[in-house]
C-alpha cells in the first residue's frame, strides 16, 4: 500500500474525531451561534427548518432533542455530496437517540438522489412518519446507498406531488431494500396518479393502510392496482375523490382482501350505478360513501358493517338491515322524516342533520331501542308547540342531541324565523288553541244556556204578574158594582 494512502486515510480519520469532537462540544456548551436558522419548540419538541439549513451543521444541532421536524421552502437539485458534509450530517443524526415522530419536507423542489442521500442519513433513526408536501422531484436516483442501510420507516406520504417519484418505474423497486417493503402506511394524495404497475404494488407484504385519494384513478385502473398477490395485508383504504363510476367493478376489485377493515369511497359518482350483487368481505366494518351521487341503496352493504356514511347523497328513503350497525351518518340528503323502515337493532349514533325535516318525534326515534345520539341541526324547522314539547321529551328519555343549542333555528312561522329553537317561547294559550276553543264554545253555550232559562223565567214572572194585575182588577170592579 503506497503511503500517500495510508495518509489520505488518516486525515480522513483525524478529521472524522475532530468534527465529532467539534459537535460534542457545541451541544454540551450550548454555545449561542449554534442556534442558526432553525426555531426550536421545546415544549412540542418540534423543529422547523428552512431546505437551505441541511447546508448549515450547527443549525441542525441546534435541534438534536427534537422528536419532529419539518423543512419548508427551497429546493435541493444537487447531484455530487460532499463525502465530509456527509460524515458530519451522519455524525448530527447519530446522536437523536429517540425516535422521530414526523420529519416533513414542505414546498420543496428535491432531486430524487437528495432523497436516496437523506434516506441513508436517517438509517439509523426509527422515523413513524416521512411526509413530502407540495413538493417537487427532478431527476431519476439509481438509488446506490439504500441496499446497505435501509431505514427504519412506518409511513411513507407523499401529499400534492405531481412528479411521484418511484411509484411508476416497478423496476427500479428491488433497488431500495427492505425499507419500503416492510412500509405499514402509504400516502399518495393529489399527485396526479392515473395507475400504478401491478408489480409495484406487489412489493408492499406488510402494508396495511393505503391513500389513494385526489388521483385520477378509473375502474380500468383498479383492476390491475389491485391484482393478484397485491397488498395482503391491507387493512384501510382510502380511494377518496378518483374517477370510479362502477360500483361493482370496484367491489370485484378490493373484496379479495379478507382482513380489510375500512374502505373510503366517498366523492367517486355512482349516480348512473346499476344493481350490483357483490358481496363484500365479512371483515369490512367500515364502509363511506360521501357524496357519491346516490339516491337509493340498490347494492349488498357489508353484513358486518358497524360504520356506514352516506352523506351527501339524494337518498329519501332507507330500506336496509344491518344488525351490527352503530353509527348512521344520513347528513344533506332528501329525508322528509326520520328513517323507520331501516332494520339497525344495535344503532347508537345517528345523523340527520342538512335534511329537509321540519320537526322531530320520539316516537320515531324510539324504532332505534339503543340509539344515544342524534345530530339533527342545521334543519329548517317549524317552530310549534308540539316540536318544543318532543324535544324536551327526547331530553328527558336521555338521548343526546349534538349542536343543541346553537344549531338549531327556526324557519317558520315568520315571527320565529331565523331564531333559535330553544329562544322561541309559546304560551299556554298558544299551545292549546283546540281545547281553548272547546271551552269557549262550552262556556259561550252555558251562557247561550242560562239566559234562555233567565229569559223564560222573567217572562213567566211577568206574564204571572201581569195575570194578577188582570185579576186584581177583575175582582175590584165586580166589588164596586156590587156595592
Amino acid at each position: 500500500m503506497r503511503s500517500s494512502d495510508i495518509s489520505l486515510k488518516g486525515l480522513l480519520f483525524i478529521m472524522k474525531i475532530n468534527h465529532a469532537f467539534l459537535l460534542l462540544m457545541l451541544i454540551t456548551q450550548k454555545m449561542p451561534w449554534t442556534d442558526g436558522d432553525c426555531l426550536y419548540n421545546a415544549d412540542l419538541r418540534y423543529c422547523s427548518c428552512s431546505l437551505s439549513d441541511l447546508n448549515n451543521i450547527v443549525s441542525i444541532v441546534s435541534c438534536i432533542q427534537a422528536s419532529s421536524f419539518e423543512f419548508k421552502g427551497g429546493s435541493f437539485l444537487y447531484t455530487h455530496v460532499n463525502i465530509l458534509y456527509n460524515v458530519e450530517m451522519e455524525q448530527v443524526l447519530a446522536m437523536i437517540q429517540l425516535p422521530l415522530t414526523k420529519v416533513r419536507f414542505v414546498d420543496v423542489t428535491l432531486s430524487e438522489e437528495f432523497l436516496s442521500t437523506f434516506l441513508k442519513w436517517i438509517y439509523k433513526i426509527p422515523i413513524e412518519v416521512l411526509a413530502f408536501e407540495n413538493a417537487t422531484f427532478a431527476g431519476k436516483s439509481n438509488w446506490p446507498y439504500i441496499t446497505e442501510t435501509p431505514p427504519r420507516i412506518s409511513s411513507l406520504q407523499f401529499v400534492n406531488v405531481p412528479t411521484y417519484p418511484l411509484f411508476d418505474r416497478a423496476l427500479t423497486f428491488p433497488g431500495l431494500g427492505n425499507w419500503i417493503f416492510k412500509l405499514e402506511e402509504l400516502t399518495l394524495k393529489k399527485s396526479n396518479i392515473r395507475s400504478i404497475p401491478c408489480n409495484a404494488s406487489r412489493y408492499f407484504e406488510d402494508l396495511s393502510r393505503l391513500d389513494l385519494s385526489g388521483n385520477f384513478l378509473e375502474d380500468n385502473d383498479i383492476l390491475a392496482l389491485f391484482c393478484r398477490g397485491s397488498f395482503p395485508k391491507l387493512k384501510t383504504l382510502t380511494l377518496q375523490s378518483n374517477n370510479f363510476k362502477n360500483f361493482d367493478t370496484v367491489c370485484q376489485s378490493i373484496n379479495k382482501y379478507s382482513q380489510l377493515v375500512q374502505l373510503d369511497l366517498s366523492q367517486n359518482n355512482f349516480s348512473n350505478m346499476s344493481t350490483s350483487l357483490c358481496n363484500w368481505k365479512s371483515s369490512l366494518l367500515l364502509l363511506n360513501l360521501t357524496d357519491t351521487g346516490l339516491e337509493e341503496i340498490n347494492f349488498i352493504l357489508p353484513r358486518n358493517c358497524e360504520v356506514l356514511d352516506l352523506s351527501y347523497n339524494k337518498l329519501d328513503s332507507l330500506n336496509i338491515s344491518l344488525v351490527n350497525l352503530k353509527e348512521l351518518y344520513l347528513s344533506y340528503n332528501k329525508f322528509a322524516t326520520i328513517p323507520i323502515t331501516a332494520n339497525l337493532p344495535n344503532l347508537e349514533i345517528l345523523a340527520l342533520n342538512g335534511n329537509p325535516i321540519k320537526t322531530l318525534q320520539l316516537g320515531q326515534l324510539q324504532h332505534y331501542k339503543r340509539l344515544r345520539i342524534i345530530r339533527a341541526d342545521n334543519i329548517l324547522y317549524m317552530c310549534s308547540c308540539s316540536l318544543n314539547h318532543e324535544i324536551k321529551e327526547i331530553k328527558k328519555s336521555g338521548l343526546t342531541l349534538q349542536h343543541w343549542p346553537d344549531e338549531y333555528t327556526c324557519e317558520s312561522p315568520m315571527l320565529s324565523k331565523g331564531k333559535l329553537v330553544s329562544e322561541v317561547y309559546h304560551s299556554f294559550f298558544e299551545c292549546h288553541k283546540p281545547l281553548l276553543t272547546v271551552i269557549i264554545c262550552i262556556v259561550a253555550l252555558l251562557v247561550c244556556i242560562a239566559a234562555v232559562i233567565c229569559w223564560v223565567k222573567i217572562h213567566r214572572s211577568n206574564k204571572m204578574r201581569s195575570q194578577n194585575v188582570r185579576t186584581g182588577n177583575m175582582n175590584s170592579v165586580q166589588f164596586q158594582s156590587q156595592t
